[in-house]
Parts: C-alpha cells; sequence; structure tokens
C-alpha cells in the first residue's frame, strides 16, 4: 500500500497525501533534533544538580541549594501570559524561537558572571535569576511544542517522535552529562586530564553553561524548520481576565483532564525531592556530590534512553493511560532505591529517577489526548501554570532535610507518590474522550 493509500485509511496519522506525510515526518525530525540539543545542554539546563553542587561549593544551606529548582518552578504562570498576547497559531514558530533566544542569553550570562570572579552571593543571586528566566522561556518552550505537535504530527508519528526524542535523543544527555564529570571532576570512567588540560573553578563551571547557551542559540534557527498547517480561523486575544476564567474552567470543567493534571502536580511535587537525593551522595558514598554529578546525570540520562524507547514503543500498543503508570512506578523505584541501596549501588537511584522522569511528557501527552488541538496552548500552558505550585516543594524537602535529615524528605516524597500512582490507576480511564470544540 502506498503512503497516500495509507494516509487515506490510517486516521491515526492525519493525512491526506504524501506531501502532508513528509511534513509531519519533517516535524517529527526537526522536534528531535531540539530536544537532542536540550539535552547535550542538560547540565546547564535541567535546574537541579549543578545548581546544587556550585551552591555547596558556596557553603550553602540545603535550603539555599534548593532555592534555584523553587525559582524555576515558580515560573510557570509565564506560558499563561504569552499564550494570552499571542494566541495565534501564526505566532507559534516565532514565540518559540524568541524562547530559545532568551535561554541562549541568559545561560551566556551565568557564564560571564562566573568568568568575572564574582563573590559568592552575587553567583548565588545569579543563579536564582537564571532559573527564573529559564522557567519562564522554557515553559513557552514546551508549551509551543505541544501544540506543534498536536497540529503538524498525527497519533502514530507522535509515538515515533517521542521515541526519538527521550529515547535517542537522550544519549545526547548522557555525552553532555559525561563532558560535564569531566568538567568538574577532572576525570571521567577512569581517565584523568593531563594537568596542564585541566580547567579549574570558576571556569569549569562557566564553560557548561556557555556550551549551554551556544547550543540553544542554534535552537532558535532550527525551531523555524517546522511545518504547521495553519487553521481556517485563528484564535483573537480576550481580556485577560475573561481568558483567565477560560482557562481555568477547561481545567477544572472535564474531569478526566482535572485529575490528570492532578496527578501530574503529585508526582512533578514527588520528583522535585531529587536536588536532595543529590545532596544524599556524602552520606551514602562519602564523597561530595560535585566529585560524581557528572555520572548521576549520565546514569539519569542512560536510563531515560531505555525507558524513552520502551515506553513509546508501550504507548502505541496499549493506551495513553499506560505510560502514566510505568512512570510514577519508576520515580517510587528511585526513592525506595535510594533509602535501602548503601554505597556506589546508591548512584542507580539517579537512573531510576531519571527514567521516571519521563512522565513530564506523558502526563502532559494524556492531557492534549483530552482537549482538541485549538485548545492545546490554552490548555498545555494553563497546566504548566498550576505547576507553579510544585515550585514549593523543592524548598520544603530542604527545610525537611535541614529539620530532620534527608531521609525525612524521601519518605515525605514517597508519600506523594504512592498517592499519586493509586489516583491515576483508579481515577483515570485508559483513552480520555475528546470533547467536540470548533477549531
Amino acid at each position: 500500500m502506498s503512503s497516500a493509500a495509507q494516509a487515506s485509511t490510517d486516521p491515526s496519522l492525519d493525512v491526506a497525501s504524501d506531501a502532508e506525510l513528509r511534513q509531519q515526518r519533517r516535524n517529527v525530525l526537526v522536534y528531535a533534533a531540539l530536544m537532542a540539543a536540550f539535552f547535550l545542554s542538560a547540565p546547564a539546563l535541567y535546574v537541579g544538580f549543578v545548581q546544587a553542587s556550585l551552591s555547596k561549593r558556596l557553603a550553602a544551606s540545603d535550603t539555599l541549594a534548593n532555592l534555584p529548582s523553587t525559582v524555576y518552578l515558580s515560573m510557570a504562570w509565564f506560558p499563561v501570559v504569552a499564550v494570552w498576547l499571542f494566541p495565534a497559531a501564526r505566532s507559534l514558530k516565532p514565540l518559540l524561537s524568541t524562547a530559545y533566544a532568551t535561554i541562549a542569553a541568559v545561560c551566556v550570562g551565568v557564564a560571564i558572571v562566573l568568568l568575572t570572579g564574582s563573590p559568592g552571593p552575587v553567583i548565588l543571586g545569579t543563579l536564582a535569576i537564571h532559573a527564573a528566566v529559564l522557567g519562564c522561556a522554557n515553559g513557552v518552550v514546551l508549551t509551543c511544542h505541544w501544540e506543534a505537535l498536536n497540529r503538524g504530527v498525527g497519533d502514530r508519528l507522535r509515538g515515533r517522535a517521542f521515541g526519538l526524542a527521550f529515547g535517542l535523543g537522550a544519549a545526547f544527555a548522557v555525552v553532555g552529562s559525561l563532558g560535564a564529570q569531566l568538567l568538574l571532576d577532572g576525570s571521567v570512567l577512569g581517565w584523568r586530564v593531563p594537568p596542564g588540560w585541566l580547567i579549574a573553578y570558576p571556569r569549569n563551571y562557566a564553560a557548561l553553561f556557555g556550551v549551554g547557551g551556544l547550543l540553544m542559540g542554534l535552537c532558535a534557527f532550527v525551531s523555524r524548520l517546522y511545518a504547521i498547517p495553519m487553521p481556517e480561523h485563528e484564535a483573537t486575544r480576550q481580556r485577560f481576565l475573561v481568558a483567565m476564567a477560560e482557562g481555568f474552567k477547561a481545567l477544572l470543567a472535564q474531569r478526566t483532564l482535572a485529575f490528570a493534571c492532578l496527578g501530574y502536580l503529585l508526582v512533578y511535587a514527588g520528583n522535585m525531592v531529587q536536588v536532595n537525593l543529590n545532596l544524599f551522595t556524602h552520606e551514602a558514598v562519602g564523597r561530595a556530590p560535585e566529585d560524581l554529578v557528572g555520572y548521576q546525570l549520565a546514569l539519569r540520562f542512560s536510563a531515560k534512553i531505555v525507558a524513552g524507547l520502551v515506553i513509546a514503543w508501550v504507548l502505541a500498543r496499549t493506551s495513553p493511560k499506560v505510560p502514566l503508570l510505568i512512570t510514577t512506578a519508576l520515580e517510587i523505584a528511585g526513592i525506595l532505591w535510594a533509602l535501602f541501596v548503601p554505597g556506589y549501588w546508591f548512584l542507580l537511584a539517579f537512573g531510576l529517577n531519571g527514567a521516571g522522569e519521563l512522565f513530564g511528557v506523558y502526563f502532559v501527552n494524556y492531557a492534549v489526548s483530552c482537549a482538541p488541538k485549538a485548545a492545546t496552548r490554552r490548555n498545555t500552558s494553563f497546566l504548566y501554570l498550576v505547576s507553579s505550585l510544585v515550585g514549593f516543594a523543592p524548598v520544603i524537602y530542604g527545610r525537611i532535610s535541614d529539620a530532620w535529615g534527608l531521609r525525612a524528605s524521601f519518605w515525605t516524597a514517597l508519600g506523594v507518590l504512592l498517592f499519586a500512582g493509586v489516583m491515576v490507576a483508579v481515577m483515570l480511564p485508559a483513552r480520555p474522550q475528546v470533547p467536540q470544540e470548533p477549531e
């Protein structure tokens, strides 16, 4: 059967011609390339491990080490404002490109502050600013990507996009993580940098942020290669309060969508104990977190490669609900492993945690599946808005660990994740129904 004939008989592809199928495949490759670049920049862009290690080097408390993660999450309101200002589908690519350029600029800014020999409080403040700007811009990136996928990629090819981006693409994160290990510790996998080639502090951290900035600048150009079909009627800007009311109403009015969003928030909150997981390295292994942060990131993303390929395969053959249960279970397993497995074997908890982090893809995919294409950007932006509540979790975990120890924060996160897993299993249908709304 020709691809055109297949397109006409397979509604999951959402195409009617060879040209549209080629367009969808192009969008899959653009999405995978952008995610690969983001993964390669993970040490600078995944707010958490590197920032915590740098903070501890500056003698910050556990609470301050968790502060960048809290600041990052507290900026989740910004995509709602961006979507309200630019609701039309034609604004999708300009928004995406501008967001990538903003991330590039703030990463370069951190590198400059580090290279100028700024004092510790200034560096800590700069990390907080970096987290805030990244929280704003990355929220726009994620929201725009979801609309690009929902408008420009059919259901079956979307599974392929996830497999490429979060399976094979995660291999770039392993490369970036091992590179970070080499920069921060001076050795990787038993090989040590010759003394003359060693990059000392603070230039090693500056190099991480500088490379991330350069790659995000490249993404600002690549993101314009998306081929997005335009609707017949463009969305228009509403009054802000009206748009806010309708956005929250959309999340709450549909029972399945509301529970999917709640499950996403709970699993996200449980996942945010990962900064304390990094700080736990000293107790579990007897070495400073900075010494092993690159290996931790490498394990985190190596597991994501396997999980990304397997879960994408599962999604194509089961239902959107099954990946939610799998990723929640992986998050639970990571915390249990950290609590009960000592020594260097403890580091495998980062692999389980990294595989479970794919909850951020599959919970949002489930929520997107609950709504028509025209509502994608609005719903995802409001989902990221309510996720700002998760911003309190890292500092809460930091306060708990300062008062009662790191293990107490792990037990707290475990309780949150168990509750989320039960709720998802009981309250969410295997295949959400999409309400009929005009495009």
